[in-house]
């Protein structure tokens, strides 16, 4: 067999991988992401790694030709194939070289029977089934179909089918030794495992038992920058009359390099190959694959040549079945995208410039954007960019500043896209323009988001039914967006703590999921007014929840408020900040907004003083606030020492995995399973920070005031009380003192207190 297939049909061997080149590539790559500070995250199945054959990619940098093998071996240390033009094979150092690290040229002789057996004896295999990079990032045309343009001819083309075919034939051949060894001809079988280098016939069957598995993913990078960066001036700087092709890549790929870019991938669902070879199909492979003199060439050129394969019918079912895994894996790939807020925004204008529309209201835009993020998110299947999983990021559209947009209108506004006035985001003629291939990346960055986001059909649905629907902002429905991006930012901020560094102390935490969570509870017959509950320092809103299920009863709306650090980690905690504080209440503030003009605060420990701050501020319009024991001076007699354990802890930090010298103190809180069990330092000083805030507003009250606190608080001086009374100078202030010797009053209802500040809130 093996001399028959060496008379007949000339196999060039494929240069061996060499594992040193693979080596110092890897550690050299991974030195240069933490020099550039390329961000590279992988999302998805990261056992698809391990269990896949072929890995495909999109291409729209050239510098990421290299980031598939580096992740594979990364994640494996196995060694892989990468099948490239064969104008980078020339014989010079880059040829050289990337024949060393597995690259094979497409033209290579036999190339299907080379890379399968690589293949079977576990190299993988990585391919770009769009042919090239497709700069415009435009993958389909006019009718729906999916095509790419090419450079080389000039027009848009069909994806590659190469992988398919590759992985077909591998299928095929496994399938044909499942049937040989039923039928026990093990001289083929022992040719067949010698020839391919296993190490006896047994290995090849066992090999042949599994699925042969296309692994479809997605490369996205974020942000597009079009600025000037360090390479393209060097280059302009020392050669002038660059073309205009490297210019172009320079400016864009130098940017992705040089300025903090994301880098992510997606691992798309496993394409099983064998599921597209039906019974009937195996049926007319099986006669062939079955001949004596038929070689192993033959066996993987079978839709190749004609010469070798006769049968009409084999071959069109062949064609068949590689034009459907094909489309499926483009398609995988494509809808893999990490959706980022680019995409929205572009998409977005380009409906209204589609509309005839000239210019957008700022505030219209930003709902819009908000809008369809909302939207997108009830996709499950979906992958979003961080900035689109983090409310406390993309919310900031509806209220302040966003980064994230700003940095997107930076490019639009330097590409002449858009202008501004006080009001309005104006179109220009510019986005409309026809741009080359190697120009459209910076010219028209936000044709190339819009065509990126394309195949996601839902991305376009979401924008035309948030264009024409009418929102009202203040309405129940428009808050429920809001709600949701509480329960989103508390899951988000979890997730972020649950690295092995945090576990220590995290497993040492007995707070229940549940009291974790921020809640609002709908009264059956409203009143029109809504309650914000401000928990305490360590503790979660569950605190508060006693208290609220009385409100709804009586027809308030009732919002359970959970600061920023609360509920999660106490690493979380220990990096917010009392500006943090603030900012979560704020948003509860604007959530009960939404079901009546008249809000009433009630803060408990520094929820007191979070309530008593934002109550001083006239233009929120607080209807009363209700304070119990607030913090203004307390019993802890370390306190004097906390200001200074702070700054050696920041001193420290980057030395010490625990986060600083002193950065928590273990404690034995009244309520367990809604406390912390370690108080971070850090946020032990922003708490005196923010008592210290607050005492500067306090003359600045205007609604009526109830004050309370344990007479015997072990915690907070009573004497805060004290302090308080002297300080407000609102006339419409009440007091009352509360028996017990507990801090958790609240809580715990001691001497009715929770009664007390209801009749306050109804009188009020």
């Amino acid at each position: 067999m093996t001399e028959l297939a060496n008379k007949e049909n000339k196999i060039t061997a494929a240069q061996p991988i060499r594992a040193t080149t693979y080596f110092w590539t890897y550690h050299v790559m991974k030195a240069l992401f933490k020099v550039f500070k390329l961000t590279l995250r992988t999302h998805g199945n990261q056992a698809a790694w391990d269990t896949g054959h072929i890995f495909l990619f999109n291409h729209f940098a050239r510098f990421e030709t290299f980031i598939p093998q580096y992740l594979i071996y990364d994640r494996t240390r196995l060694l892989s194939r990468s099948i490239a033009s064969k104008e980078l094979f020339a014989d010079n150092m880059l040829g050289r070289y990337l024949k060393d690290l597995g690259g094979i040229p497409n033209n290579a002789d036999n190339l299907m029977y080379l890379v399968a057996k690589d293949i079977l004896n576990n190299h993988k295999l990585v391919a770009f089934p769009e042919g090239g990079i497709v700069k415009d990032r435009r993958s389909i045309d006019n009718a729906g179909r999916y095509r790419v343009y090419s450079r080389s001819h000039g027009e848009r083309r069909k994806h590659h089918s190469g992988p398919a075919v590759i992985a077909l034939a591998v299928a095929i051949f496994k399938s044909a030794v499942r049937e040989i060894s039923k039928d026990d001809q093990h001289d083929t079988l022992s040719l067949w495992s010698a020839e391919l280098g296993f190490k006896d016939k047994q290995a090849l069957i066992d090999v042949s038992e599994k699925p042969t598995l296309i692994i479809p993913c997605n490369i996205t990078f974020y942000p597009l920058r079009i600025s000037g960066n360090a390479l393209t001036r060097g280059v302009q700087f020392f050669f002038k009359n660059v073309q205009k092709r490297l210019s172009e890549e320079l400016l864009i790929e130098g940017n992705f390099l040089l300025k903090d870019t994301d880098m992510d991938i997606q691992i798309g669902t496993p394409i099983i190959v064998e599921n597209y070879w039906t019974k009937f199909d195996s049926a007319l492979s099986s006669v062939f694959t079955t001949h004596a003199d038929l070689t192993l060439n033959d066996i993987f050129l079978q839709t190749q040549s004609s010469k070798s394969w006769n049968n009409l019918l084999f071959r069109l079912s062949y064609q068949r079945n590689v034009l459907k895994i094909r489309d499926v894996y483009m398609r995988e790939i494509y809808v893999k995208l990490t959706i980022n807020i680019a995409h929205i925004a572009a998409t977005i204008i380009m409906q209204f410039v589609n509309q005839g529309k000239k210019k957008v209201e700022k505030q219209t835009l930003h709902r819009l954007i908000y809008l369809v993020i909302k939207a997108l998110q009830g996709h499950s299947t979906l992958n979003f960019h961080r900035t689109l999983q983090n409310p406390a990021i993309y919310r900031n559209l509806l209220t302040t500043y966003s980064q994230s947009f700003d940095q997107f209108l930076r490019s639009a506004y330097r590409a002449n896209l858009l202008s501004c006035d006080e009001s309005h985001y104006i179109f220009t003629d510019q986005i409309t323009l026809e741009h080359d291939f190697d120009s459209i990346r910076y010219k028209n960055p936000m044709a190339v988001y819009a065509n990126e986001v394309s195949p996601i059909k839902a991305v376009k649905e979401a924008v035309i039914t948030s264009i024409n629907a009418t929102h009202n902002e203040k309405s129940a429905a428009f808050a429920s967006l809001l709600i949701d991006d509480e329960m989103r930012e508390y899951e988000w901020d979890k997730a972020l703590f649950q690295d092995q560094r945090y576990q220590e102390i995290n497993q040492l935490q007995r707070i229940d999921e549940d009291a974790a969570k921020p809640f609002i509870l709908t009264p059956r017959k409203p009143n029109g007014e809504c309650v914000v509950l401000i928990h305490g320092l360590l503790s979660t809103p569950a605190e508060m929840y006693g208290l609220a299920i009385k409100l709804q009863q009586l027809g308030y709306m009732a919002i359970g408020c959970r600061l920023k650090g609360h509920g999660t980690s106490p690493w979380d905690l220990k990096q917010r900040t009392w500006q943090d504080w603030r900012q979560s209440v704020l948003q509860n503030i604007n959530i009960a907004r939404h079901y009546g003009d008249k809000v009433h605060l009630i803060g408990f420990s520094t929820g007191s003083l979070l309530s008593l701050l934002l109550a001083s501020e006239k233009a929120l319009n607080i209807r009363s606030v209700s304070a119990c024991s607030t913090p203004i001076k307390l019993k802890d007699r370390w306190l004097p020492f906390t200001k200074l354990a702070n700054g050696i802890n920041f001193l420290s930090r980057p030395f010490l995995s625990t986060g600083g010298l002193f950065a928590f103190n273990e404690s034995s809180p009244e309520h367990p399973n809604i406390n912390y069990h370690h108080v971070p330092i850090a946020s032990v000083n922003q708490l005196l920070i923010l008592i210290r805030q607050t005492k500067k507003q306090l003359h600045q009250l205007a609604c009526p005031v109830l004050l309370m606190h344990a007479d015997n608080d072990p915690i907070v001086d009573p004497c805060s009380l004290s302090v308080l009374l002297r300080l407000i100078k609102q006339p419409l202030r009440q007091h009352q003192w509360v028996a017990s010797s507990r801090h958790g009053i609240l809580l715990e209802n001691s001497d009715n207190c929770q009664q007390s500040i209801i009749d306050f809130i109804k009188n009020h």
